[in-house]
């Protein structure tokens, strides 16, 4: 049995009970991270850092190097937390302004989330005499090329020194484990699924509401995504198989929900195969989850994943995906049970999945059942945070 799997064994909250009892002093963890964006790994942080604050036997510290929502999600959450600007600050300012943040709380546990912050954590960790550092990996590095592939390189093995340094690091999914573990010790490797915080992911709204919403009629099909448009997210296949589904049924509309670097590109691409009457793109959106509850169908066309947060949520709000089963989506979607794999990243194969659920009313529904109920029972951040606070504990992490 692996590390992970032990950890998921625990029932949650037996630790913390029995951590309790004994009378021992709160155990104070600081997050470390980036700040910078709003996207899934800054959404699951969020969700983790609220449940870990339930838990009365820690004490939370949060320093972030970007001013933005995650830095004032967890003030909101009464975390003590810091704020030190990369853009005007260097390396060591910041390192120097974090030790002095760090002086008196008897910090137990530094606790970072990319690789300038697994450095940073590294450095606080001697600096301020801090027995742990757990680093989390939410997922694989994006392929560069040229002058940014040799940098993402230079980064990588850097990174991949101070990992094999810390106590353990924390995969989102086993998938991303197995390539973590040919460059850092497998027994510092343990594996956490990632957790939605079920009192956000919340759409009040009907599907033909939201459909509405979004200007499109109330009994159209419709099929889309939301999330960072980089090249990994594979959108390319999504337009090409939207117009195969167009052939097949002329009324269906595409959604896109998100914003980043492929946006011309994608929105390019869509003129010049006619389909810009069928597609909608939305850039960023607060209101999200009311956007997926327009869809019919959530597609994943991505090269890799670590365990998307997208994926969760949709699945919670009852909406069926058609996904290639790579990284962790292949250990939540099961196949025709709460889902469909399109092996293939041929446009052919994701086209043929959609046109056979937008006719088959009942068999969508069964699967948003099937989905939302898996991720209820075993992705929530509750779950998440039980498991991250008792590998704190387990590695004796008290001063």
């Amino acid at each position: 049995m692996s590390v992970g799997s032990q950890l998921s064994a625990v029932e949650p909250g037996v630790t913390q009970a029995a951590h309790a009892s004994a009378g021992a002093s709160p155990l104070a963890v600081c997050h470390i991270a980036s700040g910078d964006r709003w996207a899934g790994a800054e959404v699951q942080l969020s969700a983790l850092l609220k449940e870990l604050q339930r838990i009365h036997d820690l004490k939370l510290y949060a320093i972030f190097l970007n001013e933005g929502r995650p830095a004032q999600e967890a003030r909101d959450l009464g975390i003590e937390t810091r704020v030190f600007d990369e853009s005007q600050q260097n390396f060591f300012q910041i390192l120097t302004g974090a030790a002095r943040f760090l002086a008196g709380k008897n910090v137990g546990v530094l606790h970072s989330h990319r690789y300038k912050e697994n450095l940073l954590a590294a450095m606080l960790a001697r600096k301020c005499r801090v027995p742990v550092h757990v680093a989390s990996k939410h997922g694989a590095p994006e392929p560069f090329h040229g002058w940014p592939g040799l940098k993402q390189r230079a980064i990588h093995s850097l990174d991949r020194q101070v990992l094999c340094r810390a106590a353990r690091i924390i995969s989102v999914s086993e998938d991303l484990r197995t390539q973590l573990a040919r460059e850092i010790p497998a027994e510092k490797i343990v594996t956490i699924h990632n957790g939605i915080d079920e009192a956000r992911v919340a759409s009040r709204l009907t599907p033909a509401e939201a459909k509405e919403r979004l200007g499109l009629m109330p009994g159209a099909p419709v099929v889309g995504m939301a999330g960072r448009l980089e090249r990994v997210k594979r959108l390319d296949i999504f337009l090409a198989a939207a117009r195969k589904i167009v052939g097949e049924l002329p009324e269906a509309r595409f959604v896109i929900a998100g914003d980043g670097a492929e946006m011309a590109r994608l929105r390019q691409i869509c003129t010049s195969i006619g389909l810009e009457e069928h597609f909608l793109f939305l850039g960023y959106r607060s209101d999200i989850y009311d956007v997926i509850r327009a869809l019919d169908i959530f597609v994943f066309c991505s090269d890799h994943e670590g365990l998307p947060m997208a994926l969760l949520e949709t699945m919670y709000l009852g909406i069926p995906v058609v996904a290639r089963p790579v990284g962790g989506i292949a250990e939540v979607v099961r196949d025709g049970v709460n889902g469909i794999w399109v092996r293939s990243p041929e446009p052919e194969g994701f086209a043929a999945a959609c046109v056979s659920l937008l006719r088959d009313d009942s068999r969508r529904a069964a699967l948003g059942r099937a989905g939302a109920a898996l991720v209820t029972d075993k992705f929530t951040a509750r779950h998440t945070a039980c498991r991250t606070a008792d590998l704190y504990r387990s590695l004796g992490g008290s001063r």
